[in-house]
């Protein structure tokens, strides 16, 4: 149950309009194999995205001054939601663009933006409830370009998501049971299946406070575990004390706390 929160504001000016990413993120809902969780408030997501093998985000172009992100309430008395649409522009006539639209009519997409004073990315659409494109085309004395609207195929009970995790740009890793944890390598590391369990094992480490990191498991005949407790590089706070183990797609996401002496990685979401 939601505890009623003073609501202040955050400083002068956050009214204003505030400058937007160009590069917003596309993503089929059909190639998203686990989703970030609303904690208990609804509102920020926690854990990261994990995409099916082969599967990839889309960053496409779109005016930053055009981005307009809306959401409004609708429906009668006790039967109220939130629909979400984001609207923008791409310029030009590009084949690539033209290939966008033609490959994505009718599909369930989910939208990724942000803007360029925060790190905190917003998320237009869940898996029940996508986003769907509609593109308008103008090639005239005044213009050339498109205009995107992307609408919720239907209302749900959820405002927009905000997102502090890392968007999966790269594969995840591949590694043994020793890992080596650096950003280098990115925010995803998928354990080797096993014919012969063994015990995870962090073996170095570069990652910093608030970052969100994901273990994929790879099963095996007897699939690696984790369990709770001092790991040499990072403490690992796992909930209720539960071991993890690395079944063929499981997920676990952890998020760094700097304790100062001590690096815990402390669990914030978990797959089957």
């Amino acid at each position: 149950m939601y505890i009623f929160d003073d609501v202040n504001i955050s400083g002068p000016g956050v009214g204003a309009a505030v400058p937007k990413d160009p590069n917003v993120h596309i993503v089929r809902s059909s190639d998203i194999s686990v989703s970030p969780i609303r904690n208990s408030k609804g509102v920020l997501m926690v854990g990261n995205y994990v995409l099916k093998p082969g599967a990839k985000i889309a960053n496409v172009y779109m005016t930053g001054v055009n981005q307009d992100a809306t959401y409004e309430t609708s429906g009668e008395v006790d039967a109220e939601q939130y629909m979400q649409k984001f609207i923008a522009t791409h310029p030009g006539d590009d084949l690539e663009f033209a290939e966008f639209t033609q490959n994505n009519l009718g599909v369930d997409l989910i939208v990724i933006y942000g803007t360029c004073t925060s790190n905190e990315l917003r998320v237009y659409g869940t898996k029940c409830a996508p986003m769907r494109l509609k593109n308008n085309f103008q090639a005239n004395k005044d213009k050339t370009g498109h205009t995107l609207t992307f609408e919720q195929i239907q209302g749900t009970r959820f405002v927009p998501g905000h997102y502090r995790g890392v968007l999966p740009t790269l594969a995840p890793a591949a590694t043994d049971v020793s890992i080596d944890l650096l950003k280098a390598s990115g925010y995803q590391f998928k354990v080797e299946a096993l014919d012969v369990t063994d015990e995870i094992s962090l073996t170095d480490f570069d990652f910093e406070n608030g970052d969100t990191i994901t273990l994929i498991g790879s099963g095996g005949a007897a699939p690696a575990t984790l369990t709770a407790g001092d790991k040499t590089v990072a403490t690992v706070i796992l909930s209720s004390g539960t071991t993890w183990t690395a079944l063929d797609g499981a997920t676990i996401s952890f998020e760094v706390v700097d304790g100062g002496a001590t690096i815990y990685l402390v669990e914030r979401q978990r797959t089957a």
